[in-house]
């Protein structure tokens, strides 16, 4: 006659299990979120790849604004009503250069220019005369579909990308040419952020951040927290197209900083908006060593 388990004999055997996958677990969702940081790495360098072709074939130039048409679906838009088409528009002038298919920037998430690290219910969106200056065309060519339409004009384009040009390549002088940096190797590119465009003083969009700050933030409508980074860091993609994880540096005052005139980020650099900007990392030409 078989012996069955006594009841002490079956508590053991689950302590164990439960003993196991505590142990076991947390290796298991780091090991899945290292994963996912390869594929984020991934996904940047092959952005970086993609701008070095595109500029090879655009007399080393970085997207920029068109000199002529330049909202060619919707006349009445001037150019002062659109910034520049590397800063909104980067991402689709780039697949064609990249393995996929027409529309998957607008369609899925499993896209180059979407980070498996970022929130699945965040995409971007061209809104008011971003997406009316491209609608409906070079929108539809590039795969895109207008989600809201105001009128006749489209109001609203929703696509996935988690990162964000350095808006400095369309807005210092000279930029947008590849030979007039200094240090590309050191010049960023690409940053994760949660909007399509970033520079020095849009830090508070950076997915590093874990800290809501609308309290002090100066940007108090881009405060709340971000996706959290990967361990309080970003990947960055560089203009000599090379892409490298580093640890966000905040300023003397921790992530929300004070109205005091402190840093919020030491690095990367917090700077001033516009073109008169000095700072390595950030433009071609600097002050700062």
């Amino acid at each position: 006659m078989k012996k069955a388990f006594t009841l002490i004999e079956l508590l053991v055997v689950i302590a164990i299990i439960a003993i196991l996958a505590a142990i076991l677990f947390p290796v298991f969702a780091q090991a899945k979120a290292a994963a996912k940081q390869t594929q984020n790495l991934s996904n940047m360098k092959q952005i970086g790849t993609a701008a070095q072709i595109y500029i090879a074939d655009y007399d080393d130039t970085y997207p920029a604004d068109p000199l002529i048409d330049h909202c060619p679906s919707d006349p009445t838009l001037s150019v002062g009503d659109i910034d520049r088409w590397g800063n909104y528009y980067w991402m689709f002038l780039f697949q064609p250069y990249t393995k996929m298919k027409t529309g998957m920037v607008g369609g899925v998430k499993e896209n180059f220019f979407f980070s498996p690290l970022a929130p699945d219910n965040n995409p971007q969106s061209l809104s008011g005369s971003r997406a009316a200056c491209i609608w409906p065309q070079p929108a539809q060519s590039w795969g895109l579909s207008c989600t809201t339409f105001d009128g006749g004009a489209c109001d609203d384009i929703r696509y996935y990308g988690s990162y964000a040009w350095n808006e400095h390549i369309g807005d210092f002088p000279g930029a947008s040419n590849a030979t007039a940096w200094e240090a590309p190797a050191e010049s960023f590119l690409i940053l994760e952020a949660t909007d399509s465009e970033i520079e020095g003083d849009e830090l508070d969009e950076l997915y590093s951040r874990t800290a809501n700050c609308a309290a002090t933030y100066p940007d108090p409508d881009n405060a709340d927290a971000t996706g959290g980074g990967h361990n309080g860091g970003t990947t960055i993609t560089y203009l000599d197209s090379h892409a490298k994880w580093r640890k966000t540096t905040w300023g003397p005052e921790g992530q929300c900083g004070l109205l005091s005139g402190d840093p919020y980020f030491t690095w990367p650099p917090t700077t001033g908006g516009g073109n008169n900007v000095r700072v390595k990392g950030w433009t071609p030409i600097f002050n700062n060593p």
